[in-house]
């Protein structure tokens, strides 16, 4: 068999054989098109990864790729597979069909996107609590980080700092005045209802105030 010149090339002829819900898309390097290189995808936002590595001529290198992300992925759940170049694409879309890589991959995918989309709406409902708590505070400001949230007030000298991490609020406060200590703490606790605090409901002891 000849061998395809291009990995887009023998690419498109996978795609071919594995059916009309993939298609092959070229792989690029910042704007430079890769002829080593080709993805794979699916209608439904999967894609596969093909390459023929430097240092194994010859051989195509198939992967799944994933979306963005900080899901921990565990042994197993990232795995490849090596195949000479030289055989039959049918082949190969058959080596991907089973249970070699496609089934294995489309499991993960779906993991890795209702992780994301959990950690999106974590995302929202933090942010969402941190600016409407940093409204309530004169003078407070808001900081976001992911899932994390941080609200600031600067009393000169003294400052309050508030942290929210997904169902859970920390209060920080430095030369605070008591009054104005309590009306902190009365805010977080009356304006975040849905956000338990450490230690059950009770909350941690921070510069001798309750939260």
């Amino acid at each position: 068999m000849r061998t395809p010149s291009t990995v887009a090339e023998l690419a498109y002829s996978i795609a071919v054989s594995l059916g009309g819900h993939w298609r092959s898309c070229p792989a690029f390097h910042g704007a430079q098109e890769l002829d080593h290189a080709a993805v794979l995808t699916h209608l439904d936002g999967r894609q596969l990864h093909l390459s023929e590595r430097f240092d194994d001529p010859g051989h195509l290198h198939i992967r799944g790729q994933f979306p963005a992300t900080d899901y921990e992925f565990r042994k197993g759940e990232r795995d490849s597979i090596r195949v000479a170049m030289d055989r039959e694409p049918a082949t190969i879309a058959a080596l991907l069909a089973a249970d070699d890589l496609i089934p294995a991959h489309r499991q993960v995918h779906e993991r890795v996107i209702e992780h994301n989309r959990v950690q999106v709406e974590a995302r929202r409902s933090v942010e969402a609590a941190a600016r409407d708590l940093s409204a309530r505070l004169p003078g407070a400001r808001t900081r976001l980080d992911g899932t994390s949230a941080f609200v600031y007030m600067n009393l000169e000298p003294g400052e309050v700092r508030i942290g929210l991490n997904g169902d859970s609020v920390s209060l920080a406060l430095t030369d605070v005045p008591q009054i104005i200590a309590d009306a902190v703490v009365f805010a977080v606790s009356r304006f975040l209802p849905s956000i338990q605090t450490p230690e059950n409901d009770l909350g941690e002891r921070v510069d001798g105030f309750p939260l």
